[in-house]
Formats: C-alpha cells, structure tokens, sequence
C-alpha cells in the first residue's frame, strides 16, 4: 500500500504543527526554516509508508494529521469532510430540502421533538413525540442522529416515507412526505412584552437574518413599540455581514461598526446608512456565556457608542474570523483562522483561551497555579494589568474578551430534582403521554389554561416510576455512597474483613441518611409545584399549540428579562445605568480602530 504524494503534502503542512506544538511546550525551541521541517516530516512519513511492521491506511493518517492542527492552533480552526462542509453551508444559507421536523434521540430511539410551522410534516400531522421506527422501510434502530437527518433531507420534491409509533395508537403510522424547502428563520420568536415595549429573539447569523429582524421590528412598531429588548443569548453567531448589517440598523451612518486585523487581512467596517430604529429609542441588549461571534459584533458595537444597555452574563468571547478554503474537488475544505475581531474603540472579542495558543495559555496557568496556589490567590487581582477602554460618551470598558454586561444578572439556581427533570426531557416525555387523553377530553389548550393539581400529581408518580429518573443520585446521595465504601476498604485494611458495614451500628446511621435524603427527592416535588406546573404547561402547550405560545408563557419566568423590563419601564434607572461621567474621558474620542499603543490605555 502506499501513500499519494498530494496526501502525503497535506498530511505534512498540517501534522508539522502538531508536532511543533509538542518541542515549543517542552524547550521552547526556535522555530526552524519551513521546508526544511516539512522535508524531515516527509521523510518520517515515507518510512513510515515503506518501512512499518504492516500496512498503513493512508486515509487515517490524513485524517489524524488533520485532527491534530487544532492542538497547536485554535478551537475553531479545522478540516471539514464534504459531509460537515455541505451541513456548514446549510447553516448559513438558513435553507434545505426537507420535511420540516425537529429530532433527536429519546431512550436512544429517533423522536421527533416538535414539527416547523407549515411545512409538510406539519400539514401532515405529525406530532412532537411521534418516534421514528422506519425511514422508507428500513429500520432506524441504531441509526446516528446525523444519518437521520441525511436520509429525511433530499432534493425539494421527493418523497420520503416514515413508519411513526405514537403513543394511544397501536399499530405504526406510514407517512410520507413531500420534501420541500425549509427555511431555519433567525428570529424564532418576536412578541410584546408589555404595551410598549417589544422582544425579538435572534438565535443565529445566517442569509435570512437581517430580513428576519427588519420583519420582526416593522412588525412590533405596528403593534406599538417605543422601547426594544433584542436577545442573543445562546446565539453562537453566523455570517460577519449579517452582523454588520444587523448592528447597522441601530447606529448612525459612518459609526465604525468592527474591524478585522491579522496577518494577512485589515478591514475596518462602516454604518453605510441611517438605522431604521429611531435614535433615541431605548434598547436593551441580552447575552450570556452563549452569545458568541457575530452576537458579540453586534452587542458590542451597539454598547461602545452607547446605543443600548447589555443586560446578562459576559460572552463567550469567540472574536477570531474564520476563512474557507477548498482543499480538493471532492469536497475537503480547510476552515483557517485568519484575524480577530475589534469593536469600535479598540477592545478585542477574543478571549485568550479562545485564541491561538489557547492550550498553551491554560497549561501556564495550571502550573503557576501548582507552584504557588495560595500567593496567586492573594496577589493576582490585585496585580494583574487589565486594559481599559471607554465608549463614545466616555463610559469605562475592560478588555480581556467578550462583552462584560453593563447590568450582571445572576440566574437562582435551580434545585437538584428540577434539574433532573429537565436533563432527562420528563416534561416532554409526560406531555407524550397524556395529550392522547387531553385530546379525547376535549381540553382546549391555550396560554389561559391552568394544570390541574391532578396532572401534577400524575407527573410526580410518573417521575417516581420511572426507572432511569430513580436511578439518577443527588450529590448528597453519592456522598453517603462513597462513605460507605471508605469504611469497607477501612475494616478490610485493619484486618476486620469478617465484620462488614452491616454488622456494625455505622449500618443503621448510613441507611437513615439515604431514607432521609430520599425522601427530599419527594419533598422536592412539592416545594417546586408551581416550576414543575409551569414545565408542564411549556411542553403541553408545545405539543398541541405552537412553539410561539409556548415561548411567550416561558419568558415570564425568565429572570434576566424581567431586569430588562425594570430598567425599561423605568426611564431614570435606564439613563442613569447609561450615563457618562462626569468629565468626559479623552479617549472616548479617539479613532475607532483596533487597540494600538495610541488609542488603547493600561490600568
């Protein structure tokens, strides 16, 4: 067997980092002449082909040189198979042919999660729980969520065929379904939250967005609107000239919006028009450890010119710009970090661990950790240099990565059996469940509609008889659990391996502990009732509604929104959350360019 030179030339560009990483980590040394390190490569290489006790797969070795670029580079910087590059451009193009559902796996079997509004599963019937037992005949057991997804998307116009197990119906249920084109909308949902103030979730970056969000606003000022709260959190970014276009409809034309430096590339990126929301309309920006890339564009430029209040938890900090390039004819593409991004005042997106060398960063910080733990602690905050940046009117920002809300708002932290709960879809499974004997009852679902304390009765002894959900311990549980062990191995080592942990009084205390801390499993249930009746109208009202009056009646328990609503409603909190210092600091005038020693100020 041998190897192909061009597959050999890829295999030693890319694994040369790889194993440079290992010298630079362990001797810091130089970096050698180019070719002359790939030339040393191919000769491992070749004698690795020739000379190997058996033969070696050509394919596999790629593929573990390509593997191995992200060890050296950074988190986004990878090789992407024809399949994971036509899913990328699916992605972004925010279209595909297909039949209009969401799946994923429940007890490892393909589960439909809820149908898109007017496609064809929809119009069909189908239903948020349906499970998938065949796809035009052919059994799904065992089939990755990937292949699923690959045999139900095809060409617009083609058929495919889904035996369906629902739960009330006992036999299989045949579909099938025209394919068609689905579009992924970026704004899942835009609504009022109160009389006058408007919500638009963005969940993505893609083709559509900026006529997604323009529909959304046209919409809520036709409904009233006078003040905004726009919502990235979890969106994980997209397309950069979605950004910009997006971030230009709330700033002023020639505001610099974001710019790109690296190697290779330069851009600084430009308000070309007026915004279409009014300058003096109040706005509030929500993001959190989710909101990554191209939400971070946005919210930072709408925050350095002072144009909205960030509300939530600082970003991800994924501030590198990714470039494409093909590989080959067949599919293979390289997606290559090429710059970062810089918000208008010079701070940059990107997080250190996020960014080249980032394992390198966190292995330095480990070990100075290992040498000196207790000195770091007391001495780094105090002598760390962070630097500082201002927005136009002048307000204090830090770098360091991601955007640092302007109002921090801690989330209450969710008790243990909740978490449960939710971790293993029991409100959805329940829903699955009980929809069969809502509908035969006549029940008319709708955001009025109250859970009886009946069906949360009814969910609590299905949760209680549920075997996977019992099984799930508490911290505590656990706790108990390896103390037990520890006294075992104890009177083992002490030569009293004759008298077990149940023949001693220590028996009776341990099983006390378990009983007690089983039974605050239940008394979970009850001191969290109206959480679980609000979870289980959330999944109902997704299930036989849609996923609109479903998310409407969510936010009205979502804590970070609700301190959007408060500094909104009130006009005094609002400005005085964006008020400027009272001498306007110098640098908030400075060229909007990325941080250079003439614009950038140390603390």
């Amino acid at each position: 067997m041998t190897i192909s030179s061009s597959i050999l030339r890829k295999a030693f560009v890319l694994t040369l980092a790889t194993l440079g990483l290992a010298t630079a980590a362990e001797k810091a040394t130089p970096p050698g002449d180019f070719y002359d390190e790939v030339s040393r490569l191919n000769k491992v290489f070749s004698e690795v082909n020739r000379k190997y006790v058996e033969d070696v797969n050509p394919t596999e070795l790629t593929d573990a040189a390509l593997n191995g670029i992200r060890n050296i580079l950074d988190p986004h910087t990878t090789v992407f198979t024809p399949k994971d590059y036509e899913g990328l451009k699916v992605s972004m193009e925010g279209k595909f042919g297909g039949v209009g559902i969401t799946i994923s796996l429940r007890d490892n079997i393909l589960t439909v999660i809820s149908p898109l509004s007017g496609t064809p599963a929809f119009r069909l019937g189908i239903r948020a729980g349906d499970r998938i037992r065949k796809i035009d005949g052919k059994d799904t057991k065992g089939l990755s969520l990937d292949d699923a997804v690959s045999k139900l998307r095809g060409k617009i116009g083609t058929d495919v065929t889904v035996s369906i197990e629902r739960e009330g119906v006992p036999e299989l249920m045949d579909f099938t379904i025209t394919r068609a084109e689905i579009v992924v909308h970026a704004v899942p949902y835009y609504g009022m939250v109160s009389n006058d103030i408007g919500y638009i979730k963005l969940a993505t970056f893609s083709d559509k967005t900026l006529s997604d969000v323009e529909n959304a606003i046209k919409s809520l000022q036709k409904q009233g609107m006078k003040k905004l709260i726009l919502d990235m959190r979890y969106n994980p970014g997209g397309l950069l000239n979605q950004a910009i276009e997006i971030s230009e409809l709330f700033l002023k034309r020639g505001n610099v919006i974001v710019s790109t430096k690296g190697r290779t590339q330069k851009t600084e990126s430009h308000a070309r028009k007026d915004g279409m929301v009014k300058p003096d309309m109040p706005i509030v920006v929500l993001v959190n450890q989710g909101s990554a890339s191209a939400a971070e564009i946005v919210s930072g430029a709408l925050q350095d010119w002072d144009r909205a209040l960030i509300i939530g938890k600082t970003s991800f900090g994924k501030g590198s710009v990714q470039t494409i390039f093909p590989l080959d004819n067949q599919g293979n593409a390289l997606k290559l970090t090429t710059a970062f991004y810089y918000l208008p005042f010079g701070r940059c997106i990107n997080k250190p661990e996020n960014g080249i060398k980032g394992l390198k960063i966190m292995e330095d910080e480990y070990a100075e950790g290992e040498e000196g733990e207790a000195k770091a602690d007391s001495t780094k905050k105090d002598t760390a240099k962070v630097d500082t940046f201002y927005t136009n009117n002048g307000r204090m920002m830090f770098g360091g990565g991601g955007i640092t809300p302007d109002v921090d708002v801690d989330l209450s932290p969710m008790p243990w059996v909740v978490q449960v709960q939710e971790r293993m879809a029991m409100y959805f499974k329940f829903a699955v469940k009980v929809r069969p004997g809502l509908d035969k009852s006549g029940v008319k679902m709708d955001a009025s509609w109250e859970v009886p304390d009946s069906l949360y009765t009814q969910f609590k002894e299905f949760c209680l008889k549920d075997t996977n959900f019992m099984k799930v311990k508490s911290n505590a549980l656990v706790g108990v659990d390896q103390l037990e062990k520890s006294i075992i191995q104890e009177q083992n080592y002490m030569g009293d391996s004759s008298k077990t942990i149940t023949d001693t009084t220590l028996a009776a205390r341990l099983a006390s502990m378990k009983s007690a801390l089983e039974e605050r499993r239940e008394a979970q249930f009850d001191e969290n009732k109206e959480y679980i009746k609000d979870g289980i109208k959330r999944e109902l009202l997704t299930a036989m509604v849609n996923d609109s009056v479903s998310t409407a009646f969510s936010l009205k328990r979502d804590e970070q929104l609700k301190e959007a609503i408060k500094y909104l409603s009130d006009m005094n909190l609002f400005k005085k959350a964006m008020a400027a210092p009272t001498k306007k600091q110098p640098e908030a005038k400075a060229a909007a360019k990325p941080a250079t020693k003439d614009n950038k100020k140390k603390k």
